[in-house]
């Protein structure tokens, strides 16, 4: 069973109601979220690297609103910090703040993978 804290049930079932109740294609878009995120992880690191706040900022921005429509609202607020600092130009502590959200996607992901089954 998911932890209650990981994902917010009301919103994940207002999705599986706007898909029709169609578990399939709920679980395509949960598999396209898994392959999203590690690549969306993954160019907030590379961004971070080369200094490029619009790029930090907007694969911050796509995470916080894909990982918001699954329900991952713990998730959604951390890359909501993120690309908060990438609008302001400021990455200091950016870091450790993407490391939070990896663990966090983690938890997520475990928790997705038992309601998408």
């Amino acid at each position: 069973m998911a932890e209650p804290d990981v994902i917010d049930r009301a919103v994940f079932d207002a999705l599986l109601e706007s898909v029709g109740g169609d578990q399939e294609f709920l679980a395509d878009l949960l598999q396209t979220y898994f392959e999203d995120s590690p690549q969306l992880l993954g160019a907030m690191h590379a961004a971070l690297a080369a200094g490029n706040v619009e790029e930090f900022r907007r694969a911050a921005h796509s995470f916080k609103s894909n990982s918001k429509t699954f329900g991952a609202l713990a998730l959604s607020e951390l890359a909501k910090g993120l690309e908060e600092m990438g609008k302001s130009g400021m990455l200091e502590g950016a870091a450790a703040g993407i490391a939070q959200a990896e663990a966090e996607y983690a938890r997520v992901k475990a928790a997705l993978r038992t309601l998408g089954a």
